[in-house]
């Protein structure tokens, strides 16, 4: 198992917890810290002293998340890997249920499952289940799936496992924010995935995640166009252009953004304030050039931030329109469907005479 962290102090312990109490003990939980700067150390050196199968590293130095997903996984030695996340909760059948799977099958080089959503708190939310009932399918259909839906249903590290023999080139840290799908794609392109329908893990949701910052930041958006030219084949396949592909990705960030604001409360104080990969990882850069770009950054996200507002905009006024005019245009089909219907009503056809009579009246008069 690899679980990186950093800062993670606050719901570490329970996470370790969640994997000592697996039904399958028969495992090594690799940590790889990244330079925390909380009580995450002291909380996983405890365990690691009372628990053998745990083995703990501090990082030389700071490296980011899927580069310290990359650290875990170097040091790995199990035949089956799977990733975790500090925050995030197994339940207890996790590792046999997935082992068993991937031990029956081997065109299965996948398995992900199901999740809870959590708060920070450990409240459930919601439980998020993308089929009825455990499902397999052929990796290119899940590509081909994931690049028109332009999201990740597969899951987040911890809802995943898959045999170390498909690890191959392990995450790309050129992602901030879609590293793990784009892992998935890779370990699935040759294979299979196989979806457990039963929850399996608890994905924790709070403002200090990584997926947070990821989010408040607009990372997505730049990942949602990377990932789409490191698998244009496949959008070629598919007969769709670049510029259908960035019209739809587009309309796809703006609907992401919205929901952003209006459900999690999104400020652009947060998109402003968000901090990039160079400025939280120290990856070498002077302090002059820091500042520079990470201004440079901010004011490239204030004006993603209201470009992407102002289409969001655009859209429900067309979808305003649309609704008016399919309105107006279900009236007149009500008028026209009336007017039918009293043109050949016996009455109509009775007055006949009387209106014919009446016309010509008038005619005379006028």
């Amino acid at each position: 198992m690899c679980l990186p962290t950093y800062n993670g102090g606050k719901y570490v312990k329970a996470a370790i917890e969640s994997v000592l109490t697996q039904t399958f003990t028969d495992f090594e939980l690799i940590v790889c810290d990244d330079l925390s700067q909380d009580d995450t150390n002291a909380i996983v050196s405890e365990f690691a002293a009372m628990d053998k199968r745990i083995k703990f590293n501090v990082n030389a130095s700071r490296l980011g998340l899927f580069e310290n997903y990359n650290e875990c996984l170097s040091r790995a030695h199990g035949q089956f890997i799977k990733p975790f996340a500090q925050d995030d909760l197994l339940d207890k059948t996790m590792l046999e249920r997935m082992l068993k799977e991937l031990v029956a099958d081997e065109r299965v080089r996948l398995v992900s499952s199901a999740k809870k959503w959590i708060d920070a708190e450990g409240v459930e939310i919601r439980r998020v289940s993308h089929f009825p009932s455990d499902t397999v399918l052929p990796g290119p259909d899940v590509i081909v799936a994931h690049l028109i839906g332009l999201t990740n249903w597969v899951g987040e590290p911890s809802t995943v496992m898959f045999p170390a023999s498909a690890m191959g080139d392990k995450f790309d840290t050129a992602f901030y924010h879609y590293g793990d799908i784009e892992y998935w794609f890779r370990i699935i392109e040759a294979g299979s995935l196989l979806y457990l329908s039963e929850p399996l893990c608890s994905f924790r949701r709070h403002d200090q995640s990584s997926t947070s910052a990821n989010l408040n930041g607009l990372y997505f958006a730049a990942d949602i166009f990377r990932l789409a030219d490191k698998y244009e084949h496949y959008l070629n396949e598919l007969g769709e252009t670049q510029e259908h592909f960035g019209k739809r990705a587009v309309e796809i960030i703006a609907r992401h953004l919205d929901h952003l604001v209006s459900k999690d409360g999104l400020k652009i104080q947060q998109v402003m304030s968000a901090r990039g990969r160079a400025e939280s990882s120290n990856l070498g850069w002077s302090d002059l050039e820091s500042s520079q770009i990470n201004e440079e950054q901010a004011l490239f996200r204030k004006a993603l931030f209201y470009s992407e507002r102002r289409v969001t905009s655009l859209l429900e006024e067309l979808i305003a329109t649309k609704n008016e005019l399919e309105h107006k245009e279900g009236e007149t089909r009500r008028l026209w469907e009336a007017l039918n219907q009293l043109t050949n009503s016996v009455s109509w056809k009775l007055t006949k005479p009387l209106r014919s009579v009446r016309s010509k009246m008038g005619s005379s008069q006028r």
